[in-house]
C-alpha cells in the first residue's frame, strides 16, 4: 500500500484524532501543537511515535481501511465502514468475483469491494457526477493498488451491462428504482443485490418497484455501532456515537427461466 505522490500513514495524538500524511521529501506535518518534518515520521515507521517541536507526541501508523475512509477527502457522503463491510458480507463476496457499483460517490465502498474480491477479481463502478468520480478516483489509488477497479463517467442507465455477469450488485443512489431492472438482469442467478438507502420511505419504494422481477426481499437492516470509554477502573458507552446512517435493503436473484 504506497501513495500516488509517496508512503501514506496515519498519525494519532495523545487525544486519538488521526491525520492523514502522504510524505514528500521536504514535507511537513503541522499540528495545532507543533510540526514534524515529513523524514522523522519516515524514520520512525509504523507502530513508532515522533514528537512535534512543542513536544506533542504522534503516534504512527500504517491506515488500515477503515482509518482511511473515515479521514479521506469526501465529495459526496461516505458510505461508513460499518455499512461497507455490511454490504460486502450480504452480497457475499470472495477473491475473484465482478461486482457491479453504482454510484461510486468518495470511493469509500468501491475500496471494499476492491479489497474483497481480490486482485482476481472486478468493479465496475458507474458514477454520472463527474466531480465526484474525480475525487473517488483519487481516493480509491491513494490507498489500493490493485488494479481491479473500473470506473466510469455515466448512470448506470446508459450503461451496456452482460446479462448474468455480476456475482453481486451494490447501489448507493437516491433512486435506486430506475435502474432495479438492469441491474437485476446484469445479476447472476441466486447472487445478491444490496441497496444503501438514508430514509425507510425510499426503502418501501424500491421494494415495490421490485415486484414483479425476479428477485426476492431477503432483509432490511440497519447497522448498530455502539463504542464504549474505558478508563479504569471506569466503563461507559461513549457520550457521541455514530447513530442511524442506512438502510440495507439485501435481494436475491430467481433463476429466469
Amino acid at each position: 500500500m504506497g501513495g500516488v505522490e509517496g508512503e501514506l500513514y496515519l498519525l494519532k495524538d495523545t487525544k486519538g484524532r488521526g491525520f492523514l500524511v502522504r510524505l514528500r521529501p521536504g514535507g511537513v506535518f503541522h499540528h495545532h501543537k507543533g510540526t514534524v518534518p515529513h523524514e522523522a515520521i519516515r524514520e520512525a515507521g509504523p507502530g513508532g511515535r515522533v514528537e512535534t517541536h512543542l513536544g506533542e507526541v504522534l503516534s504512527v501508523h500504517r491506515p488500515t481501511l477503515e482509518e482511511y475512509v473515515l479521514h479521506m477527502r469526501r465529495s459526496a457522503t461516505p458510505t461508513y465502514p460499518k455499512d461497507a463491510s455490511a454490504m460486502v458480507t450480504l452480497l457475499d463476496l470472495a477473491p475473484g468475483m465482478r461486482v457491479l457499483e453504482a454510484g461510486t460517490g468518495s470511493g469509500g465502498l468501491t475500496l471494499f469491494l476492491a479489497r474483497a474480491v481480490g486482485k482476481e477479481g472486478l468493479v465496475e463502478s458507474y458514477e454520472k457526477r463527474p466531480h465526484h468520480l474525480k475525487q473517488a478516483v483519487e481516493n480509491v489509488k491513494g490507498f489500493w493498488q490493485v488494479e481491479n477497479v473500473r470506473f466510469h463517467a455515466q448512470g448506470l442507465e446508459e450503461a451496456h451491462l452482460p446479462p448474468e455477469g455480476f456475482h453481486g450488485v451494490a447501489l448507493d443512489l437516491m433512486e435506486p428504482w430506475k435502474v432495479l431492472s438492469k441491474a437485476v438482469e446484469a445479476l447472476m442467478p441466486d447472487r445478491f443485490l444490496v441497496a444503501y438507502l438514508p430514509n425507510i420511505t425510499q426503502v418501501l419504494e424500491l421494494i415495490r418497484a421490485a415486484e414483479g422481477l425476479p428477485i426476492r426481499l431477503e432483509r432490511v437492516l440497519e447497522v448498530g455501532w455502539r463504542e464504549w470509554e474505558v478508563r479504569l477502573p471506569v466503563a461507559h458507552p461513549r457520550f457521541q456515537q455514530v447513530g442511524h446512517t442506512a438502510f440495507l435493503v439485501a435481494f436475491r436473484k430467481w433463476k429466469v427461466s
